[in-house]
Formats: structure tokens, sequence, C-alpha cells
């Protein structure tokens, strides 16, 4: 019995309507914990760090040690007998080698250096994935509350209508109205019924919108929290403190920055590639040798190992003197790809700088445009009661109470989405001076 009663209070908290609501930062973060290309990019990042231990490895000699044994059967004339003899012979040697380069145009060192940046650019770009991952989910996430509130809003709109369709009905049976009047209002109640089913799929895809964004299993329930708070407080920073944090640690800023480090160790060590080369190397070696039919005529295994040994020490130095030009070509490819990079930071720098000083501008407007806003709301919903009681009264048109509740439904949509705007564009701002985007 204790264990049904367990089943079952298991089974109510999983249902969907218990199902819990998650935040904004709760979509962000899991969006972040679930994102393909942050987890691409985390792969993409051990793969730099593999590639600093490989190049830190190439300073280190490279060993060798090698083994061979060989049977050798058939005749053979012995010069004391001059007669055929049937041997079988046995044969082995083992060598032991190492190289090691001494001077190569400081090409490893600038290699390793290479790999150092692009494992730092591996880390701003993991960032940036996670930070995308973010504020696509944070823009999904406001299309659905927004689409939210005008499914609100048009199904009150639609049962206004429907309350005037009444009211117009018993004016029509008391002679007051006429039938093409009924037929005008009922017009306006297809009108926003209209309306309302708009709406809703415009939220039903907002949702799957926010779903594809989070990476968000289709077959799970997914609710969200549509209470946000909203202060009308700007940032305390000035755009100046903003763009000069952004210039310095703004991700993307960072990995342009990063890139023309990278190209101008890619020059010198193509650069590298005029200088001599110079590499050491040595090894040891010996050898064992038998009549498998006269073993005895042939010193012992220990023996010829320690008496047939050898080693060598050797220095060999490389100069290039001519290689069809490629050494030219690649230092000229060297150059280009150094004035892109450079090219390309002043192209993001510019780019973030124009993206702050909008994101300025949409949250100085938005705050503006949500204060008359919420003026103009209250300013059209007394119309539309004061047109509404006129229109019970059978004082005012159909045309006229039309009118006046079209304009309390686009008062209260202009409200709805400055409100949000304003709310989007302060965390933007929030996050180009260094605030977290998920707090």
């Amino acid at each position: 019995m204790k264990k049904l009663i367990s089943t079952l209070v298991v089974s109510i908290l999983l249902t969907p309507a218990f199902a819990q609501k998650l935040s904004l930062e709760e979509c962000m973060v899991y969006a972040v914990n679930h994102s393909i290309e942050v987890e691409r990019q985390e792969i993409s990042l051990n793969d730099s760090q593999t590639d600093i231990s490989e190049s830190i490895m190439n300073l280190l000699p490279s060993v060798n040690g090698s083994t061979s044994g060989s049977f050798s059967f058939g005749r053979s004339i012995d010069p004391e007998t001059n007669s055929y003899q049937s041997r079988t012979t046995f044969s082995n040697s083992y060598s032991l080698s190492a190289s090691m380069t001494l001077f190569s145009g400081f090409s490893a060192v600038y290699s390793i250096r290479a790999a150092k940046l692009a494992h730092q650019v591996g880390i701003k770009e993991l960032q940036i994935a996670k930070d995308n991952a973010a504020l696509n989910t944070m823009a999904a996430y406001f299309d659905v509350v927004y689409y939210a509130g005008a499914v609100e809003i048009a199904e009150e709109q639609l049962n206004k209508s429907r309350t005037d369709l009444l009211n117009i009905e018993k004016l029509f049976e008391l002679g007051l109205k006429s039938r093409a009047e009924v037929a005008e209002v009922e017009a306006q109640v297809a009108s926003y019924d209209y309306t309302l089913i708009t709406q809703q799929n415009n939220y039903q895809m907002a949702m799957i919108k926010l779903r594809d964004e989070m990476n968000y299993p289709a077959a799970e329930p997914l609710e969200i929290d549509m209470n946000i708070p909203i202060e009308l407080i700007a940032p305390s920073c000035t755009f100046d403190e903003v763009l000069s944090y952004a210039m310095k640690y703004n991700p993307e800023v960072r990995n342009a920055k990063l890139s023309v480090s990278r190209s101008k160790l890619n020059l010198s060590r193509v650069k590298s590639s005029f200088y001599p080369h110079i590499s050491v190397s040595g090894g040891y070696n010996t050898s064992f040798y038998t009549d498998m039919n006269n073993s005895a005529a042939y010193a012992a295994w220990w023996n010829q190992f320690r008496d047939n040994r050898g080693s060598y020490v050797g220095v060999s130095m490389s100069i290039p003197i001519f290689s069809r030009l490629s050494h030219r070509f690649d230092k000229r490819r060297a150059k280009n790809s150094l004035r892109t990079a450079m090219l390309n930071e002043e192209s993001t720098r510019r780019a973030v700088q124009s993206e702050i000083a909008q994101t300025f501008q949409r949250m100085q407007g938005a705050g503006k445009q949500y204060i008359q806003s919420c003026k103009r709301v209250e300013a059209a919903e007394l119309a539309y009661d004061g047109v509404s009681k006129r229109f019970a009264k059978g004082l005012v048109s159909p045309l006229e109470l039309h009118t006046s509740a079209n304009e309390v439904m686009q008062a209260r949509a202009e409200q709805l989405r400055s409100r949000l705007d304003y709310i989007i564009q302060c965390r933007m701002v929030d996050y180009y001076n260094g605030e977290p985007l998920i707090k």
C-alpha cells in the first residue's frame, strides 16, 4: 500500500500541471549547458590544449630503437674440402638512435607561442558560443512573453466585443439599431476572433523557437515564468565607460586582437625557414651471428653483443639555397594574412562600437516609449469606457466603438513591447560593461 501511494505521489508531481516554471536565467543556463555549438567549442578547446603539449614535445629529442633477426637456409661450398655443405645460420642486430634539433630559426618557439594563442582564442570562442546561446534564448524568451501578453489582450478585447454584440442585439430588438449595425459588430467580433487565433499561433511559434534555442526536448513540457520585473532605472555606467571596457575585454574584440598576434607569429615562423637548421644525432648498435649446425665455432651471444657493438654521433646543418621560391611565396601569404587580421580587428572594433551606441539609443528610446505607452493605455482605456457606455445607450456607431477598441489594443501592445525592449537593452548594456548575462 505504501509503495502504491508513493508511486501515485511521484506521478502527480511529474505531471505537466505541476511542472515548474523556468525563469529567464534558468532557460539561459539550460541553453548553455545543452548547446551543440558550446560542446563543439569545448572539444576544439581540448584540441588546442593538445596542440600546446605537442608543440612543446617537439623540442625534445626523438629516440628510436630497432631489432631484427633472420634465419638463412641453403648450401654453400666449404673452401677447405671443396664440397657442398648444408648450412643454417641465424643473425640478429640491435640499434638505438636519437636525434635532436638544436636550431631551426626559432620555428619551434614560434609554434609553441602560436599554439598558446590558439588556446586563448579557443577560450574566447567558447565564451562567445555561451553568450550567443544565452542571448538567443533571451530574445526567444521575451518573444514568448510578448505573444503571451498579446494573446491575453486579444482575449480581453474579444470578450468585450461579444458583450458589445449582446448590447447592440438588445438595442436592435428595441428598434434603436438597424440590422446593418448589428452585422457590423458581428464582423468586429469575427475580426477580434481572427486576431486571437493569429496571436495564439504566434505564441506557439515563439515557444517552438524557444525550445529550439534551448535545445529542449520536444516531448517534455516547458513552462516559463511570465512575471518579469521592470525598473525604469538605466544602468549607472556611461556610454564612454561601456565602450572603453568593451574595447579591452569584449570577447569578439579580444579574439580579433589575438588573431593579429597569431598572424605575426606565423610571419615570424615563415621567416625562420630562411635560416639554417642544425641538428645532432647519435646511435648505438650491435649484432650476433651463428651457424646453427656448428654453433661452437662462434662466440656466445653475450660475447658477440659486447664485442660487435658500435656507436656514432654526428651534427648536420641544412642551409636553404633554392626551394623554387616557395619560402618567398609563404612569406607573402603570411604578410597578407597579417594585413587581413588587422583589418578584421578594425572592423570588429567598429562593429562593437556601433552596436553599443545603438544599444544605448534603443535603451533610452524604449524607456521613454514605455512611460508614454503607459499614459496612452490609461487614456485609451478611459476613452473606450466612455464610448462603450454611450454605445450601450445607442449614442455612437459601431465604427466609433471599433476604432476606440483598436486604440486600446494597440496601446497595450506597444506598452508590452516597449517594456520588454527596455529590459533587453538594459541587460545588453550591462553585458557590454562586463556583467554576466546569467545572473
